[in-house]
Parts: C-alpha cells; structure tokens; sequence
C-alpha cells in the first residue's frame, strides 16, 4: 500500500521537531554546516546540477525526495520550490516518453498497479493534482502509468507543475524553517513562526492518507 509514504513524511516531520528541540537545547549545532551547504549552493551550476539530478533520477523511476529535502535546507523555500517544480516536470516528461522504451514484461508490472488501474478509471487534471501533490503516491507509478495509458499532455504537465509547487513548497518551507530558525534573533523553538510548516506537513499527509482510503479501495 503506498499508506507507508504518507507515514513516512509525518515520521519526518516528528524528527525535524525533535531536531528542533536538540538545536535549542544545545545537544547538536547543524547551523555551521548549514552556512558551508548554503556558500557552495551561491555557485551559479549548483542549482542546475540540483535541477538535472532530479530530472534523470524520475525519468528512470528513482524516488529524488533526499534533493527536495536538501534543496529546502540550502535555498530559500520559494527558490527551492522552483527548482522543484523544474526538476520534477522535466523528469516527469522525460518518464512519460521513457515508456515507448520499456518491455513488455514492465508495461505489464505498471498495468498491474493501483495507480494505473485508478488512472486507467479517471485520468481527469484533478485526479492527475490530487495524485501527483498529495504525499504516498510514488511519482514514478504516476509518471510510467500515464505514459502507458497515453495520458493528454497539455492535463499531464499542468498538474504536474501545479502537484510539484504545492508539495515542493510545503515540504521545502518545513525543512527550512526546521533548520534555519536558529539564525533568527530571540528565535523560539515552540512559536507559530518555527512549527506551522510541520504541522502543514502532518496535516498535509493526513490529507494523502484519507485520499487514498477512499479512492484506492475502489481499484482494489
């Protein structure tokens, strides 16, 4: 069941507020090595070797969460957020016309996904976002299935872009503020300020876990 990624990012969530706490407490100092990521990420090619990395890692179905991650502790979440969406559409459209290459054999492996039998049922743009934004659903289970079914393309992209802004920024700003809230002066540990994007981010997966009870049972 892909439940397991949506737990995944609220178990996250809960280790980037125990971090949190061990920064405030002086148990761990992470924002010297923070400032070093952030001074090497100024180079004009870091953001598009970020960019390209996760483009080839979609396009040959690997999961690339570690570069969202990383990309939200190194740049600013709106910065962060664009090179999401770069990376994830160009992988996306790569994978999409990747599947004219695959076998028989791992066409037949994609058709016997939930993903692909829920697509195959309703590949409608809203369908398409609710998928492609929401946390559990992996984007390489998306991106061959609508290669496959032959998914429109103007549908494909649109929810794409919109799918990796939504998620890219929410995790992004999460990572962010969870790393760099010691850099602000009198910084609370416990404030609005600090804890708001990981409790968009449970809520956010809490989100994708009701989604998912209540269409993928219907393709079971």
């Amino acid at each position: 069941m892909y439940y397991r990624g949506s737990i995944k990012i609220i178990i996250l969530a809960g280790i980037l507020f125990v971090g949190l706490l061990l920064q405030q407490s002086g148990v761990i100092d992470i924002s010297r090595e923070i400032a070093r990521a952030e001074n090497l990420a100024q180079l004009w090619w870091s953001p598009l070797l970020f960019i390209i990395l996760m483009a080839v890692l979609y396009t040959m179905a690997m999961p690339a969460a570690f570069f969202i991650w990383a990309m939200g502790v190194i740049y600013h979440p709106w910065a962060a957020t664009i090179m999401v969406v770069a990376g994830g559409l160009a992988g996306s459209i790569g994978a999409y016309y990747f599947t004219g290459y695959l076998s028989s054999s791992l066409r037949e492996r994609f058709s016997r996904t939930q993903a692909f039998r829920l697509l195959r049922q309703n590949s409608g743009f809203f369908q398409l976002l609710a998928m492609r934004s929401l946390p559990g659903f992996p984007h390489a289970l998306i991106n061959y299935s609508c290669g496959i079914l032959q998914i429109p393309l103007a549908a494909y992209i649109y929810s794409t872009i919109l799918g990796f802004a939504v998620k890219g920024y929410i995790y992004t700003s999460a990572v962010h503020q969870a790393t760099h809230y010691v850099q602000e002066s009198g910084a609370q540990v416990v404030s609005f300020h600090t804890v708001w994007p990981l409790l968009l981010l449970v809520l956010f997966s809490l989100g994708g876990l009701l989604f998912q009870k209540k269409f993928l049972k219907n393709t079971c």
